[in-house]
C-alpha cells in the first residue's frame, strides 16, 4: 500500500533574522510559510513530530546537524568551511 499523496504545497518565502534549531541559532535563514496538508500533519503526529514545522536537510546542514536514523534524533556534527 502506498502512502497518501498530499498534492502540491503553495508557500510564501521569507527570511527570518534568527532561527533556533536544537539550541543553535541560524542567522538570516530562508523559510517557507505554508499551509501544511492534513496528510502530512497526520504522519508527523503519528511519529511524535511537531505538525506545524518542517525543517529541510539544508537547514539541518547549516545548523551542523544530521538526522540519525538509528535513534530517530538529530546529531550535532563538526562543520568544515573550505
Amino acid at each position: 500500500m502506498s502512502p497518501p499523496r498530499a498534492g502540491p504545497v503553495k508557500a510564501l518565502e521569507a527570511v527570518v533574522p534568527e532561527l533556533e534549531v536544537e539550541g543553535g541559532a541560524l542567522r538570516n535563514e530562508a523559510v517557507a510559510v505554508a499551509e501544511i496538508p492534513e496528510a502530512v500533519k497526520r504522519v508527523s503526529r503519528e511519529n511524535w513530530l511537531d505538525e506545524n514545522v518542517v525543517l529541510g536537510f539544508l537547514t539541518l546542514k547549516r545548523a551542523s546537524m544530521v538526522p540519525d536514523a538509528a535513534t530517530s534524533t538529530l546529531r550535532r556534527v563538526e562543520a568544515f568551511i573550505l
